[in-house]
């Protein structure tokens, strides 16, 4: 029986600028429940990328297609979840863990969020006055509401210290098992300890491997000749 395949990119050329390409020729897939890594070098497009298949932005060339479906005509967003770098209210939003949590959750799913992320000491607490790791884990939760089948996540362990970037790393463990999670992150150590599949960015011609391979083109990947 073949995998299905939960997202397809056909041929997907991408540039800022006119005559710029950022992303050139790109074609890869990504099947249910994996957890797929994208990784290189600062300025190859991972980022770019993410935004690319979540619709924020529109290739220049090429084909994206979620759930079967081109993403022009893909409608089920609530199947769909994502965890940004950076909260862009991180500074001026002032409500509680709780209030957040109201505005977003199903009243159904509430009880379940705060469980599964341990978050009951958080609820009163103001967003802007937890540490990144607190943060994160309500962007989770924020993400988790719908209880989507695609996970997508820009460099969740940044900025955080070992103690958080531990229990985010087993928290996206448990969320891998029953979902695709796919992941851009500079973390060597984390995506080679998770992934099944690693989409390596940056090189002439980019390449999907497998963490055993990833090895072998590590020095190509991020330019480490002497």
């Amino acid at each position: 029986m073949p995998v299905e395949e939960v997202i397809r990119v056909e041929d997907l050329s991408f540039g800022y600028r006119k005559g710029e390409l950022l992303i050139q020729n790109l074609s890869f897939h990504v099947r249910r429940g994996e957890f797929f890594g994208i990784m290189g070098p600062n300025g190859a497009g991972k980022t770019t990328l993410l935004k690319i298949l979540l619709g924020f932005l529109k290739p220049t060339h090429g084909r994206v297609f979620l759930m079967g479906k081109p993403l022009e005509k893909f409608r089920e967003w609530h199947r769909i979840g994502y965890v940004p770098q950076r909260w862009t209210t991180e500074r001026s939003f002032t409500g509680t863990v709780a209030e957040i949590l109201r505005a977003f959750a199903p009243k159904e799913r509430v009880g379940w969020i705060i469980s599964f992320l341990h978050l009951e000491h958080l609820l009163n607490r103001q967003f802007n006055k937890l540490s990144g790791g607190e943060q994160q884990k309500l962007m989770l939760a924020i993400a988790l509401t719908t209880n989507p089948d695609i996970l997508f996540l820009d460099e969740p362990l940044t900025g955080l210290d070992i103690h958080a970037q531990e229990h985010i790393e087993s928290v996206l463990k448990e969320i891998a098992k029953s979902r695709t999670v796919v992941v851009v992150s500079h973390d060597i150590g984390f995506v080679m300890r998770n992934a099944t599949r690693v989409l390596c960015l940056g090189m002439p011609s980019c390449v999907v491997v497998e963490p055993h391979q990833f090895k072998d083109i590590m020095k190509d990947l991020y330019g480490l000749h002497p």
